[in-house]
């Protein structure tokens, strides 16, 4: 077995999170601006990994036989705990790094699907499709999670936007969805009404993306915020930059689950404002990098 190494990057929901989970709509893009790194190395062995690790090893040998001993070990600079899909890129590239050692070719859906069970069904996250599939695919993304479908969109047509990120951790996905999550399944109407009026929201959000109408975008992603709130408690920190944002002429909306808020100028792009409010708040503001960098 040769030594390998593979990566995954972060992603960002534009409309649609957190209807994934619950089989709604969704579109959303992968960022270059950090990475997960996981290598395969012979100097460790599997008992020293991260539980992360082990669980993905486990859903891994389901694919294939792992005959050779190797240990697990990672490298990323993706922001922690700020709902830009940190884990599932760690077991994304984990799984990747595994296949490429034994000649698996994983297909983009087998990969999502793969590592969605580590997270689900061994690590006990609440999650749904929509990072693992941006992330596998490295596209933008229309997404529809009922009728399992993705349309890849020309990312080229986003407009200016930013990456606000706290400068303390969010909470932790399965911990923000659990409650929701028992109220579905009790089948309450609220739940329910709220899921399903983002099925229109990401439609018309993808229409005026392609149309380049920007205001009725920036409109779309203020409703998502809201549609979140109206179901979910919105960490003080989360809204604190949703405010700020806001204040700025710029709709804002939550990037995932918390820690992190995307924002569009609804007006003429100007970001300086906005920027140097955040900088004197300890929050960071990242321009999204859409495209690999090429050396």
């Amino acid at each position: 077995m040769k030594q390998s190494f593979a990566t995954a990057l972060p992603r960002v929901s534009l409309i649609g999170n957190p209807s994934d989970i619950y089989g709604g709509f969704g579109l959303g893009f992968p960022i270059w601006n950090w990475q997960a790194k996981v290598f395969l190395d012979h100097s460790i062995s599997s008992t020293e990994e991260i539980p992360l690790f082990q669980a993905t090893r486990e859903v891994f040998s389901q694919h294939h036989t792992v005959k050779q001993k190797f240990g697990l070990r990672f490298i990323s600079d993706i922001p922690l705990q700020a709902g830009l899909g940190g884990s599932s890129a760690l077991v994304m590239a984990a799984l990747r790094a595994m296949g490429k050692a034994h000649g698996l070719q994983w297909t983009w859906r087998s990969l999502a699907d793969a590592t969605l069970t580590v997270e689900q069904e061994h690590l006990g996250i609440i999650a749904g499709p929509m990072d693992r599939w941006i992330q596998a695919q490295e596209e933008f993304l229309w997404m529809d999670f009922s009728g399992n479908k993705t349309e890849v969109l020309p990312i080229n047509t986003l407009p200016s936007l930013r990456v606000l990120i706290s400068s303390k951790p969010g909470r932790p996905s399965g911990f923000v969805h659990a409650p929701i999550m028992e109220r579905w399944s009790r089948g309450d109407p609220q739940i329910k009404r709220v899921m399903d009026a983002y099925r229109p929201l990401v439609e018309q959000g993808r229409v005026a993306l392609l149309a380049g109408d920007i205001s009725t975008l920036a409109e779309c992603m203020d409703r998502n915020f809201e549609l979140r709130a109206s179901l979910f408690s919105i960490h003080e920190e989360d809204q604190a930059m949703i405010n700020l944002c806001r204040r700025h002429g710029s709709a804002a909306k939550l990037c995932g689950s918390g820690g992190a808020v995307l924002a569009l100028m609804k007006s003429k792009e100007e970001w300086s404002a906005l920027e140097v409010e955040a900088k004197g708040a300890g929050i960071t503001v990242v321009e999204p990098q859409l495209f690999k960098e090429v050396s």
